[in-house]
């Protein structure tokens, strides 16, 4: 195997919960999550999305997409919610078709 193949080869996490099922997520909630501001999703959200992801494969798929080097698209920030900081994830991007192109090769994602 190459060096270019091992690159190439997805991680453990990345098999577990791949980025596109994420952004596909935003999409079924926000119709546009790139441009829309309210488009910000927190962990139990993410707990119903993805039921069978366990909690700990969970926290660390989302950490690995916030901090993966190359074009971000997953991000997080904490907000406060009536007296209480929850933490948040939203995507963004100029342009969905780049940011999902960099990550993949594979194309712009439909909505």
């Amino acid at each position: 195997m190459t060096s270019k193949a091992r690159k190439n080869k997805p991680t453990r996490i990345e098999k577990i919960l791949p980025l596109g099922k994420v952004i596909e997520f935003f999409h079924q909630r926000f119709h546009d999550p790139y441009l829309n501001p309210e488009a910000e999703l927190n962990f139990a959200d993410f707990q119903t999305a993805f039921p069978e992801v366990p909690r700990e494969e969970l926290d660390e798929a989302l950490t690995h997409w916030v901090m993966r080097p190359g074009a971000k698209v997953l991000s997080t920030k904490t907000t406060d919610i009536d007296g209480h900081e929850l933490q948040v994830w939203y995507v963004h991007g100029l342009h969905e078709e780049y940011a999902f192109d960099d990550l993949t090769g594979h194309g712009p994602i439909q909505a």
